[in-house]
């Protein structure tokens, strides 16, 4: 075990020097991830324990929790109008999706339902095998689009629009004291949340707490930005080892219908972000990134490394990831039952909200 996981640490390290040597946009995240994926597909197996995956959440938590400002809470008032406009944008994506995959690829509607949902991993597979789905086209279909967004997004947003600083100027925190409460407080919050079964909790817990001991003046300064290297490096082997269960046929020949989706799920991410940010008044580079369909934790990440405002962007993302872990059951129970799959395939338990999730 331990040699499995510095295997992983070793390759996701190396993928990661070599994208930063190569300049490209979130390196340590998008490179420690295709490298991963590539030593996958080569036969190795990187490993990732679950105790080094909690202690990325909780690093990544501190690291969005700490860069809260009170400036930050004052342009807090501009975030329900942007939050509704995500709640459209991700109707339109999971409606577009599921649109292509039932009449373009002609999967079954369950199957297209769960492949279509944006976000909130851990919960569409299990929630899809209980809705007796293909589970091997929603996983696939799902890793591919994720695969494509920490791949591409980074410098599709660099492109679109030059991202606008926040956060860069901000104090770091230099005292031992300070980083020692941040993290004890962090990591006990953290563990709190987990233990009510609050979804995403190793990470939501961290970002409360540490942004409450920030506000209130207990801690000073942002937490290093060393420590999002490590957390990058372990969640892009996470994100790799997703791919762990498929051979190199299986990726190729799912890539058309996942690169498909990741298309169309960004394009109508695109269009979202623009409407906020112009209602909202609000960078379209930032707007972009808080709307588009990955995962909190690597959204957040890549908040950090295009240096634009990570608690803007972790706020969008915990709530559609919210909203999807609370909703979801009864959302696609309905949804199922009323496209003819409400017997056979539709059997879909709200208890799966409680199931601890590996990945927020």
């Amino acid at each position: 075990m331990i040699r499995d996981t510095l295997t992983g640490l070793l390759i996701g390290a190396a993928g990661g020097v070599l994208f930063w040597l190569a300049g490209i946009p979130a390196p340590w995240l998008a490179g420690s991830m295709i490298a991963g994926v590539i030593a996958i597909f080569s036969g190795v197996k990187p490993g990732m324990p679950n105790w080094l995956k909690a202690l990325s959440f909780i690093f990544l938590g501190i690291q969005t929790g700490t860069s809260v400002t009170w400036e930050t809470v004052d342009r807090a008032a501009n975030w329900p109008l942007s939050i509704a406009f995500l709640g459209v944008t991700v109707i339109g994506v999971t409606w577009a999706c599921v649109w292509y995959y039932v009449k373009v690829s002609k999967w079954d509607a369950a199957t297209a339902l769960f492949a279509s949902l944006p976000g909130a991993l851990s919960l569409v597979l299990l929630l899809a095998s209980e809705a007796n789905a293909d589970m091997r086209r929603v996983t696939i279909a799902q890793c591919i689009r994720l695969f494509f967004l920490v791949a591409a997004l980074p410098s599709v947003i660099v492109w679109l629009s030059p991202p606008e600083a926040f956060h860069g100027g901000a104090p770091v925190m230099g005292n031992l004291v300070d980083i020692l409460i941040v993290i004890a407080v962090s990591t006990a919050a953290g563990y709190g949340l987990e233990w009510l079964k609050v979804p995403a909790g190793l990470m939501l817990g961290p970002m409360l707490a540490s942004a409450g001991l920030e506000l209130s003046g207990i801690i000073n300064g942002a937490a290093p930005n060393s420590i999002l290297i490590p957390a990058n490096i372990v969640l892009g082997v996470m994100i790799a080892s997703r791919f762990a269960g498929f051979t190199f046929g299986e990726f190729r020949e799912a890539l058309r219908e996942g690169f498909s989706g990741f298309c169309i799920a960004l394009a109508i991410a695109m269009v979202g972000a623009g409407m906020a940010s112009a209602v909202a008044g609000l960078p379209y580079a930032l707007t972009l990134l808080a709307f588009s369909p990955g995962g909190l934790d690597a959204m957040t990440i890549i908040a950090f490394s295009l240096d634009l405002d990570p608690a803007y962007v972790g706020a969008h993302q915990m709530a559609r990831y919210l909203a999807l872990a609370l909703l979801m059951p009864m959302v696609t129970t309905y949804v199922l039952s009323r496209i003819g799959h409400g017997s056979a395939h539709g059997n879909v338990s709200s208890g799966g909200v409680a199931t601890r999730l590996e990945e927020p």
